[in-house]
């Protein structure tokens, strides 16, 4: 499933994701972006699920009335079907279970509605937005992906600027004529980094560039594994 549309004219876009609920980092990005007066953005999905507070991360997100796409957790939490109360897994703090549980069926229904991709135009170049490989999350794209790899990718699903999440790790990335884009993540670091991280495109009369910024804080969670 594909939703599109056109970015706000000559705009600058935030890019943010894998918010994992941790709404405090996410209120601490939403200021940083604020702060850099842009007022249009996406979100690369893994909105709810792994944090302490999923029922406000969706409702900051839902509120800002921008593109989401869903993430690998947002499929669980989505679907329901949590383990009966008393399952260790079913109390452990942001686990699927306790998380479903946390939610209103509104807002399960709106996580399991969100399509798997946003398709954009900003000042005529099209960007893509997906929270992994396309079609196959297994897939990792990073930093060690090669850049034959990534411009053929580019170039087969006929993009300017692919926006990715999933790793949780930053990337700023040139493949062919595309732009491939990682803003990290608003909840969750990595490499004992726990600073949120985030993104934005900005369109200019030579192209789309993009800019990589984090919340000088530690309001990020360790990802585990």
């Amino acid at each position: 499933m594909t939703a599109g549309g056109a970015a706000p004219p000559g705009a600058r876009l935030a890019l943010l994701g894998d918010v994992h609920g941790n709404a405090e980092a996410l209120r601490a990005v939403l200021a940083a972006v604020r702060a850099e007066g842009i007022t249009h953005g996406v979100v690369t999905g893994d909105v709810a699920m792994r944090g302490t507070d999923p029922a406000a991360a969706v409702a900051l997100v839902r509120a800002l009335g921008w593109p989401v796409v869903r993430g690998n957790t947002d499929i669980k939490v989505g679907a329901g079907r949590p383990r009966p109360t008393g399952h260790p897994a079913s109390d452990r703090v942001g686990s699927r279970s306790w998380t479903i549980r946390r939610l209103t069926d509104d807002d399960r229904r709106w996580l399991a509605a969100l399509p798997a991709r946003v398709e954009l135009t900003l000042a005529g170049h099209r960007v893509l937005v997906t929270h992994g490989q396309p079609g196959d999350l297994s897939v990792v794209v990073d930093l060690g992906t090669a850049d034959e790899d990534l411009a053929r990718l580019a170039e087969a699903l006929g993009v300017d600027v692919l926006v990715l999440g999933h790793t949780h790790r930053p990337m700023l990335r040139r493949a062919g004529r595309a732009l491939i884009v990682n803003p990290g993540a608003v909840g969750e670091g990595v490499d004992d980094d726990l600073r949120p991280s985030w993104a934005w495109l900005e369109a200019g009369p030579g192209g789309v560039t993009a800019h990589l910024a984090r919340v000088d804080a530690p309001l990020a969670s360790l990802r585990a594994g």
